[in-house]
């Protein structure tokens, strides 16, 4: 797929601006699906994935089952995104250096996603998250063969019923990832 010229960037005139974090009132929390938690955030609008660029005609499929990250073993499907552009681009950066591969930015349209939001402190109290050990460098734990924390954090999002779970970024002050389990 070869892209003829830049991608519009600008957010659909419905969408909420998702150029900021998600709090106060910007992604409210409100009654949700049948089963779905109160304290699940309601999320929706445009985001953005990084893919390599072989990979454009494959971008939702879900990882490699050898493969794990911050939030999922091996096996375990997600979707990886931004909430801008920016913050896309800083996430990967350090991916990049270290493969080498050429990577696109593909822009998505997320609708209805309740997730589970690691900036709520409330939210995260009460399903026992321990939203700092989403910060802790997943890959050195693994190199060191221990089970990131991470994993146990995006295991209490997935239990409770949530589409995904929101990142802080570690790299971009106020800047976060939505990261959707399917």
């Amino acid at each position: 797929m070869k892209l003829d010229k830049e991608p519009d960037l600008a957010l659909e005139d419905d969408a909420p601006d998702l150029s900021q974090p998600p709090w106060p009132d910007m992604l409210a929390t409100v009654p949700v699906r049948s089963g779905a938690h109160p304290l699940l955030r309601r999320v929706e609008g445009r985001f953005f994935r990084s893919v390599p660029a072989s990979r454009l005609d494959n971008i939702l499929d879900p990882p490699d089952p050898k493969s794990a990250g911050r939030y999922h073993r091996p096996g375990e499907s997600i979707l990886y995104t931004s909430a801008t552009f920016e913050s896309a681009v800083a996430a990967i950066s350090g991916y990049m250096s270290q493969d080498g591969m050429p990577r696109m930015m593909v822009p998505l349209r997320i609708s209805e996603a309740f997730v589970l939001d690691q900036h709520d402190e409330e939210a995260c109290k009460v399903f026992g998250i321990e939203r700092d050990l989403s910060n802790e460098p997943w890959q050195a734990a693994l190199a060191e063969g221990r089970e990131p924390a991470s994993w146990r954090n995006a295991d209490i999002a997935r239990a409770s019923g949530a589409d995904g779970i929101i990142d802080r970024s570690r790299k971009m002050p106020g800047a976060w990832h939505l990261n959707l389990f399917y």
